[in-house]
């Protein structure tokens, strides 16, 4: 099985980390680690508050990753996608 390399956030390191991807579920992946500067590229300022790491995940693990939460920092067009059985933390500022 193929594996490829995802960009991840953990909005404000709430220990929810989970796929950056669109609103159609595009994730940002590559055959190699993103750098630093791929990932603030990616991310522009909200890097800051969304602690992204790149990571490791084979097709059946980016597949589980099914349930999708909008990211208010990206007016609602990016979000994170996690397994449906993991409960997400809403990215709601509080």
């Amino acid at each position: 099985m193929e594996s490829r390399y995802f960009l991840t956030v953990d909005w404000c390191k709430k220990g929810n980390r989970g796929i950056f991807c669109d609103g159609q579920g595009r994730p940002f992946s590559l055959y190699r680690q993103h750098t630093r500067e791929e990932m603030d590229g990616i991310l522009g300022p909200f890097w800051m508050v969304l602690d992204p790491q790149s990571a490791l995940f084979t097709e059946a693990e980016v597949a589980a990753h099914n349930r999708w939460y909008p990211l208010e920092e990206y007016s609602n067009v990016f979000g994170y996608a996690v397994p449906s059985e993991q409960d997400a933390v809403p990215a709601e500022v509080t």
